[in-house]
């Protein structure tokens, strides 16, 4: 190492400039709570940045907590108290900050993508994703590429620095070698309020790196190995075995609370959850958390729009309609599925919800919860937009993508041409307010909940069990096995018009137990839904794969193994049914039952 990273920021020129500030300006005047706009915002770069192929991609979030001497640590690693301490007093920062308070513990939220590209390039071209993402500010390359992304390059930024207590962030991302012959870079970045400090104006842009010889504020990131080696001393996982992918360390984090973090999560990315073309995972205190959005009383609606909007399921009567919209100008729009809620459901449901319609473009984050109709009868619905108009779409969004917006001045460079384009944003949420409020008009709510059963639910959903274990000491008691699907119920296609139901299911003993493990053993079986009662056909053949690496269970309609369960560990299995025709409904059932003698 030619000389040892510190932080290093950026004099007010004689011609002004973007000020630290200015990147958190735009979410803050947006109105939109910081930690669901940390997982818009994060997970959406994540996604822009998978790399060809498949679309699936791995994000975790993990919260950690340093006090005592681990925190003094950090604080000297990272020259926290000689970067950011001498100018708090010139600066507005959270009073509550880590540097102001020694005795509050110091929290850090890792945001780790896997199978995604990195952030290659050179660092000081405005090209490179690098610099897009951690020195621009509101970069709109990303919004004129041809590809199916989120919208701009820039922001990302904001929703991380909002979230820290010293608005500094420090980034580290390993990648193929670019045309510098780098494999990874780090750096820290501080987004402060412009200040005058020591007589001199500043900016409030920091950079934690080394300067470069003969220039006043050019500042390179630490590369290679020197990155892994400083990372891995920040508590970075590491990345040197071509583990590709960007981790972005929000120092001093507001986050700290995963249940919050999970909650926008589901709340804006269940669709592309859903279609298993996105893995998210909340580490926090050891214990790993999955978005549950299919658990959501007020998401399940919305879910039951989408597969109509996607043609997977039909209307169930006329309190429910879908269908795509007419072409226009030549472009094909998209399709949506809309429903009247039950009166029971109504009256449960989130009133901020009501009358609202997901719009959902290609990265399948949730744009807006749109107010499309009336809050009586209670309506909700999804609209899916079609390729064709997803690139207009994305010129229509304002930089923190909340919302299509037809006077959008950057529909000016729109193709085909800005008339058509702002005629498709126009028509698409006109479309969508002439068919919530005729179906509001003209259909009857469905009957109660407990009287019905839809068929895409059982197909999509399947059913989720949390039956009671029998046994000695058992009976009776509220159940004490905690159950999750941390993938599925759900159904893929495997053959011609063939498909099979799949889910992962994680089991062990919930904290309030009795006892602090018992040996079980576990039934599951995937039977056909003969009627829309649920009423049960065949038994399916079914596949168990064990997570522990134990031979797998073939072949078997119901298939039955002993599972020791205890209270700190989940035990996690695989089930898949055998391919049936593609018109069946099914669901998936898992019991539990203790066996005697189980401790």
């Amino acid at each position: 190492m030619t000389s040892k990273p510190k932080w290093y920021f950026e004099p007010v020129g004689p011609m002004g400039g973007a000020t630290g500030n200015a990147f958190a300006n735009v979410l803050q005047a947006a109105g939109i709570d910081p930690e669901a706009e940390l997982a818009r915002e994060a997970i959406q770069n994540s996604c822009d940045a998978a790399k060809e192929g498949p679309r699936r991609v791995r994000v975790v979030f993990r919260i950690v907590a340093l006090e005592g001497d681990a925190k003094q640590r950090f604080i000297e690693a990272l020259s926290l108290a000689q970067g950011i301490g001498k100018r708090m007093n010139y600066v507005s920062l959270a009073r509550d900050n880590c540097l102001a308070e020694p005795e509050r513990p110091l929290h850090l939220l890792f945001v780790e993508d896997y199978e995604t590209k990195g952030l290659s390039g050179d660092p000081h071209q405005r090209w490179s994703h690098f610099h897009r993402l951690l020195l621009s500010v509101g970069d709109s390359t990303k919004a004129l590429e041809s590809r199916a992304t989120g919208g701009s390059y820039g922001y990302g930024k904001s929703a991380l620095s909002l979230n820290s207590r010293l608005r500094t962030i420090v980034a580290y991302s390993a990648f193929r070698p670019d045309e510098t012959g780098a494999t990874a870079r780090l750096m820290g970045c501080a987004y402060l309020d412009a200040h005058e400090f020591k007589g001199k104006q500043w900016t409030g842009r920091g950079w934690f790196g080394v300067r470069r010889a003969g220039h006043e504020i050019i500042v390179d990131p630490l590369r290679d190995e020197e990155a892994h080696a400083f990372a891995e001393l920040l508590g970075f996982r590491s990345r040197r075995n071509e583990e590709h992918g960007t981790s972005i360390l929000i120092v001093d984090s507001h986050a700290h609370d995963h249940q919050r973090i999970l909650r926008g999560i589901e709340e804006w990315w269940w669709p592309r959850l859903l279609d298993q073309e996105l893995e998210v995972v909340v580490e926090a205190e050891g214990k790993e958390y999955f978005p549950q959005p299919k658990q959501r009383q007020d998401l399940l609606p919305f879910i039951e729009c989408y597969s109509l909007a996607v043609e997977r399921a039909q209307p169930a009567g006329p309190h429910q309609k879908s269908d795509r919209f007419n072409r226009l100008r030549g472009l094909s729009l998209g399709g949506y599925g809309l429903q009247v809620l039950p009166a029971d459901l109504a009256d449960e449901f989130p009133e901020e919800k009501l009358g609202r319609v997901a719009l959902i473009r290609s990265p399948k984050m949730v744009v807006e919860y749109a107010q499309m109709g009336r809050s009586t009868p209670a309506a909700v619905g999804v609209f899916l937009a079609d390729s064709d108009i997803d690139d207009i779409l994305k010129l229509s969004e304002p930089p923190n993508h909340d919302r299509w917006d037809p006077e959008s001045r950057r529909l000016e460079v729109a193709k085909p041409d800005e008339d058509t384009a702002r005629e498709v944003v126009r028509q698409v949420r006109k479309r969508l307010k002439d068919q919530m409020r005729k179906l509001q008009a003209q259909a009857s709510p469905p009957r109660p909940r407990e009287e019905r059963r839809l068929r895409f639910l059982e197909r999509e959903l399947g059913a989720l069990f949390r039956p009671p274990m029998r046994g000695d000491g058992w009976e009776g008691v509220t159940d004490p096995v905690e159950i999750r699907f941390r993938e599925g119920p759900a159904i893929r296609p495997c053959k011609s018009d063939s498909i099979e139901t799949f889910a992962t299911v994680a089991l062990r003993l919930r904290s309030d137990a009795e006892d602090d493990s018992t040996e079980a053993i576990v039934r599951v079986r995937v039977p056909v839904l003969e009627d829309d009662h649920g009423r049960e056909g065949d038994l399916l053949q079914v596949t168990i794969e064990f997570e522990n690496g134990n031979p797998a269970i073939t072949g078997q309609t119901e298939s039955e193994f002993p599972i020791e369960l205890s209270k700190s560990e989940w035990r996690v299995f695989r089930v898949r049914s055998a391919p049936y025709d593609h018109r069946w409904a099914t669901k998936v059932d898992v019991q539990v039952e203790s066996q005697e003698g189980g401790s």
